[in-house]
């Protein structure tokens, strides 16, 4: 079974996001469409539909897919945690849940965390560039909340890239390296794989192995500088700790597959597991 670890699928308040909203700064009036319409053509997005994401998963061989909430100020979109409850209950076989977490408010923060434990979450997702103060991954007051999510068992999310956060300081590997290092137990994944910093989240990886990798268009957009150095990293030592996932709305679903299946992997074996195997293990499934 096809895994996709990270999707923020055509349901609820995810439609009023940045993602579904976002628009190419490209001058030109035609590419300056939605930029995920500069993509082939996918029918669930341009609809907003439910059932036609749910029919795009099985023409993907997508069996499961997890979904990744989003706790953020005004200008990027939030999604409330009982919203994704909603979709678990309309779709109970198909997703599982991270829930957004908002660290600005770290009370707050530790309250949405209970509630995610009680709903019986996975994990928790955070964004913490795109809080109000940003927020580095390794911010003091976010330790309490990481201490209760290896306490109960959760998945922590780190969404890593150029996109999030004011500079590029704030996707510097370092930040998950000291998370990871000060909570052995704590397992974390990496939603962008802190592109473009590959080569050294790779190293953190190396050195962490409660750290995995998700690098999803960032690692199977063909010519994306850097994206070589996950697939090298999972041919020798990430094999079991490197996750697929298309982010969709960024892109397709069978895109994202297709493209998957195309990349270098030493054997079908790792390929195999990176597409779902490992999803599957570090879900408990």
């Amino acid at each position: 079974m096809i895994i996709d670890f990270r999707v923020r699928p055509p349901f609820g308040s995810f439609t009023s996001t940045a993602i579904y909203n976002a628009r190419n700064p490209n001058p030109d009036p035609v590419a300056a469409r939605p930029l995920q319409m500069n993509m082939p053509y996918y029918r669930s997005f341009a609809e907003r539909s439910m059932d036609a994401f749910i029919q795009e998963m099985d023409a993907a061989g997508i069996g499961l897919a997890v979904v990744m909430g989003r706790q953020s100020p005004p200008q990027y979109g939030s999604v409330p945690n009982e919203e994704i409850v909603e979709l678990l209950q309309q779709h109970p076989k198909r997703f599982m849940a991270f829930g957004g977490i908002d660290g600005s408010d770290p009370a707050k923060a530790m309250a949405e965390i209970e509630k995610c434990i009680g709903w019986g979450f996975k994990g928790v997702a955070f964004d913490n560039g795109w809080c109000d103060p940003p927020l580095y991954d390794d911010a003091e007051s976010l330790m309490p909340l990481y201490a209760r999510c290896a306490e109960a068992g959760l998945i922590v999310s780190f969404t890593s890239s150029i996109f999030v956060g004011p500079d590029l300081t704030y996707c510097d590997p370092v930040h998950i390296q000291r998370v990871a290092k000060r909570f052995p137990n704590l397992r974390i994944v990496v939603p962008h794989g802190a592109w473009p910093y590959t080569v050294q989240i790779c190293a953190v990886a190396f050195q962490c192995a409660n750290v995995h990798l998700v690098p999803d268009f960032y690692g199977h957009i063909p010519n994306t500088p850097g994206a070589d150095e996950y697939v090298k990293a999972a041919n020798y030592y990430l094999g079991h700790r490197l996750l697929f996932a298309s982010s969709y709305p960024v892109r397709p679903l069978g895109q994202s597959v297709e493209q998957f299946r195309a990349l270098p992997f030493a054997s079908e074996e790792i390929r195999s597991r990176c597409l779902g195997g490992n999803a599957a293990r570090l879900l408990g499934l």
